[in-house]
């Protein structure tokens, strides 16, 4: 495996690592380069962030259309059908945050290739980080059943098996081949 790291892919991010005593706490800056990236997840997170502006939007109009349809102003069923696009709109959004939820964006891995830093959108849109080590990585020949969803792939944890993120492999893009091969088995 190569460790050429290419400038343009180098990141310094400040981490720690619970209860382990390695490097990267001796020094402040660790160096990271990605492994993985997928310029959609901005789009991603800006869907799954709609959900939120959907609700505010459906419950603050609400009261505001129905007193103008007791008003006169309205025909009473302009109140029906502001209900029934916000509430179905906020339900479409919610079930497309959960499909995108743990989604990962961008992998990095750090200088000794014993740590990787995954960057995923949670539910509400927001991007998390969670560091985990390389030998914690369940590949997916151990995995058991192959996912029904050809173009999804878990990451599974071997400490916490219950925990899983999704990559998407036909809308990223793996910048070191070999490495992401050698980690994740895909």
């Amino acid at each position: 495996m190569s460790l050429a790291i290419q400038p343009a892919q180098r990141r310094r991010f400040a981490t720690e690592v619970a209860g382990k005593s390695t490097d990267t706490e001796k020094s402040p800056f660790t160096e990271w380069r990605t492994v993985y990236s997928m310029p959609g997840i901005r789009l991603v997170a800006s869907l799954s962030r709609l959900k939120v502006y959907q609700a505010v939007l459906t419950t603050a109009g609400t009261p505001l259309v129905f007193g103008l349809s007791s008003a006169g102003q309205l025909s009473t069923d302009a109140l029906a059908i502001y209900a029934a696009i916000g509430v179905t709109g906020l339900v479409t959004l919610t079930l497309a945050s959960y499909a995108a939820s743990n989604l990962v964006g961008f992998i990095y891995v750090n200088e000794q290739q014993d740590l990787l830093k995954l960057a995923y959108v949670d539910f509400w849109g927001r991007r998390q980080e969670a560091l985990v080590e390389t030998d914690d990585l369940l590949p997916s020949w151990e995995q058991g059943s192959p996912s029904r969803l050809r173009f999804v792939s878990p990451i599974s944890l071997r400490s916490d098996p219950k925990r899983r993120y999704k990559l998407l492999h036909r809308f990223g893009h793996v910048s070191d081949p070999q490495l992401f091969e050698g980690l994740f088995g895909d």
